[in-house]
């Protein structure tokens, strides 16, 4: 069953065609009136133009928006696999302090910076699985064009997938906080 508490985007298709994904978690009210509180951060974080009682208005209905990218570096699977838990738990707890980081924040999640990266790991350990070359790292690159480091392509944008990133942090969204 679904959780009215989540939306997930399909941003569009990574360099090798898997899906980019960032989950949208937040309480269905605010989820519900996601358009809105996209505005708001907007006004908040380019104020120029705006009357103070315009960005006081703004800063009491709005919401503390929380940006967390995953699995940046390929080989460091534990953030990615960590996104279902921490998804799992602000889904379905609901105790107040669950229900009062719901109801004042929009959590936005992209479970895998570099999903073809991450496939190639995943693949290539399942393929060495109970050989002697098991828990040997990946002998080659995690992406076709950018290598291991598409951490170093976030400011040029070469790739879809910082392309994506991007478009979350600096257009569709300013984060008043970003954890990576």
């Amino acid at each position: 069953t679904q959780s009215s508490r989540i939306k997930v985007v399909n941003m569009g298709e990574s360099t090798l065609g898997n899906p980019f994904l960032a989950l949208y978690i937040s309480s269905p009210e605010n989820l519900a009136r996601l358009d809105e509180f996209q505005e708001i951060n907007a006004r908040l974080s380019d104020p120029r133009g705006v009357p103070k009682s315009a960005i006081d208005q703004a800063i009491e209905q709005g919401r503390a928006v929380v940006v967390q990218t995953m699995g940046l570096h390929s080989s460091e699977v534990a953030a990615s696999q960590m996104t279902a838990e921490l998804a799992y738990d602000m889904l379905v707890r609901d105790d107040p302090d669950m229900l009062r980081i719901l109801d004042n924040t929009i959590a936005i999640m992209i479970p895998c910076l570099n999903p073809d990266g991450e496939i190639m790991v995943t693949d290539w350990y399942n393929k060495t699985l109970g050989t002697e070359y098991e828990g040997v790292g990946l002998p080659n690159l995690y992406h076709h064009y950018i290598g291991h480091d598409n951490n170093r392509d976030a400011f040029m944008q070469n790739s879809i997938e910082s392309f994506y990133g991007a478009k979350i942090l600096f257009r569709d969204w300013v984060p008043q906080a970003y954890i990576d």
